[in-house]
This record gives C-alpha cells, sequence and structure tokens, in this order.
C-alpha cells in the first residue's frame, strides 16, 4: 500500500505535469490549485516547505 506522502508527492507532480500541457489558462490555474493542494498536505506530513517543488517548476 502507498503512503500518504508518496501518494501525495506523485499526485502533486502527475498535477503539475498536467499544468504543463494544458491548453487553457484555466486549465492550467486548476491543475495548479491541485498541485499546490497536494503540497500543503505533504508539507503538513513531513514538516518540509514542499511550495518550493511548485516554485521551481515555475519560475
Amino acid at each position: 500500500m502507498e503512503s500518504n506522502e508518496r501518494y501525495y508527492r506523485r499526485r502533486a507532480a502527475q498535477e503539475l505535469a498536467a499544468a504543463k500541457r494544458a491548453m487553457t489558462e484555466a486549465a492550467v490555474v486548476r491543475r495548479r490549485q491541485l498541485a499546490e493542494t497536494y503540497l500543503k498536505r505533504l508539507a503538513e506530513l513531513t514538516g518540509a516547505d514542499e511550495m518550493r517543488v511548485l516554485e521551481q517548476e515555475y519560475a
């Protein structure tokens, strides 16, 4: 069974990849918001600042 930490990290990565492939700005925003949600949950579990992943992807 997959751990919560691994699940949130995987889903955030999937949403960031989907945001890069999105055809409309609305889709990009929606996917980034989902990724941010997963990264916040991951940060709650790990205690680390996981939002840097989002910043690195769109710097």
